[in-house]
This record gives C-alpha cells, structure tokens and sequence, in this order.
C-alpha cells in the first residue's frame, strides 16, 4: 500500500512509500529513504502499521529522550503511550507506537513547502488514497497554545476498513499530525490513551 502525500497547491514536502507486513516485518519499498527496515511483533491486524505509515507526514528523523523529540528543525515533547505500547522507528519519520493489538499512534512534524492552508485542507489532504471515508466528529481545540482540529472518521483502505482519529495543529511556520488508527473493534478501547498522547504535546516553537 502506498503512503500519501499532501496533494495540490500549495504542496507540503510530504512522501510517499510503499510497505508491506509480511511475518512480522514492515519495510519501506518506494520512498527515498535510507536505513533498514524495522521490525516489530506481528500484531493481530498486521495492516495496522502500514496504515499508519499511509498517511504520516514524511519529516526528517530525529532523536526521542525523556519525552522530548528532538529534530532538524523541531523541538517538542510529547509523553509515549504505555500500557503494552512499544516505539517503532522507520527512518524519515518523527514518532510511532504500536500497540497491544495493531493499534498504532504516531506524531510527525512539517515545516517546509506546505504554504499556509487551513487546518481541514491540512487534515483532508492526510486523506488522500482512503475510500469509503466517513467523518464522525470534527471539533475545534487549543493544542500548545495553538488552534487545532480534531477530525475522527472510518474509512478503508484496499478494502481493509480502518478507524482513525487525526489531530493536525500549526504553530509557527509548523504543521503537526498527531494520528491514531485501530481496527473498528478495537478503537475506542485505546482512545483515551492517544488522547492522553495528544494532550501532553508541547511544541515550543521551530529551531
């Protein structure tokens, strides 16, 4: 399946990659990007992750110590879920976490080429390649003392249907998306655990 990217003007810089979970292993097939493909525990929904990887903004790696994520030209700290979780790192990406039962919560960062669009243009371009998409709540809120948009929704993806929530916020010259997806089943078990995720982010400005 293959990564989207922010489509039409004004662009956003973001990749696009192919990835496949075969036994256990995803690893990037089309995207640019250096370094060897990750493993991690085959999860009940092995699609869980390349989902999330369809629709991760593409940033430049960085380090994650004592909850602060540090990047080329983004600084901002965010607590890691817990609870069974485990970190997952794919080159070119900020953030990712698996879950328990192919849950996955991920956070990437933007701050090149991607213009000044809304926050709805922003989160629908995240979009692009999913089918049968349905929103279900969209909501205002204050994230690091920026406006954000909160949009969950169900869709599909080669046929594989997906719950999703995404939270993108802009903050000085800055695009984040802070992404949770789960098989339908299995998604408001761990809600609140991305939430959590996403109410202690803090982005204190770009470097």
């Amino acid at each position: 399946m293959s990564r989207v990217k922010r489509a039409g003007p004004p662009p956003v810089g973001l990749c696009r990659i192919v990835c496949t979970s075969v036994a256990g292993m995803v690893s990037p097939a089309r995207s640019g990007l250096a370094g060897p493909a990750s493993t991690m525990s085959r999860p009940i929904l092995p699609i869980s992750l390349s989902l999330v990887l369809a629709i991760s903004a593409c940033a430049s790696s960085g380090t994650y110590r004592n909850g602060v994520f540090e990047g080329p030209l983004v600084v901002y700290r965010v607590d890691a879920p817990s609870d069974g979780w485990h970190f997952v790192h794919f080159s070119g990406n900020d953030l990712a976490w698996g879950g328990p039962s192919g849950e996955v919560i991920a956070i990437n960062s933007e701050c090149e080429d991607h213009g000044d669009p809304s926050l709805a243009v922003l989160t629908n371009h995240l979009l692009i390649g999913f089918e049968d998409r349905v929103v279900r709540e969209r909501e205002s809120l204050r994230i690091s003392d920026r406006g954000a948009l909160r949009t969950r929704l169900s869709a599909s993806l080669d046929g594989v249907p997906v719950e999703m929530e995404l939270t993108v916020l802009k903050k000085d010259g800055c695009v984040y998306d802070l992404t949770y997806l789960a098989p339908p089943e299995r998604f408001d078990e761990h809600l609140p655990t991305y939430r959590k995720v996403v109410a202690s982010f803090q982005a204190p400005g770009r470097r």
